[in-house]
């Protein structure tokens, strides 16, 4: 009879045994879910960091698109006035622009290597 107990706790300890491993991968699992749960808030806040400066830049270039587009509305309007001055203001304005072209090609060609 003696012999049928120590099985008995020996069943037990070894009962024992794997609820402690159990419970030890229980926490195990908890800590890697809450790694998971915080790598998963850093990305979302990340994205919504991105997409908020997506919307500003964008915003910034749609500013940019209307600026530019009333800017050449107005210069074609002063040019096709009709009186010379249009057309003398875009022969200035090219020249500036080919000036800045040459000097760019120049300072480029002549620099060290």
């Amino acid at each position: 009879m003696s012999g049928w107990g120590r099985g008995k706790t020996t069943q037990q300890s070894s009962e024992a045994d794997l609820e402690a491993q159990n419970d030890q991968h229980l926490n195990d699992l908890h800590s890697k879910i809450s790694a998971l749960r915080g790598v998963t808030s850093d990305i979302y806040q990340d994205s919504r960091a991105q997409n908020s400066l997506l919307d500003g830049t964008s915003n910034a270039f749609d500013s940019f698109k209307t600026s530019l587009s009333n800017t050449t509305s107005r210069f074609t309007r002063s040019v096709q006035t009709g009186s010379g001055a249009g057309r003398i203001q875009l022969g200035i304005v090219l020249g500036f622009v080919a000036l800045f072209l040459l000097y760019k090609v120049a300072t480029r060609g002549g620099g060290a290597p």
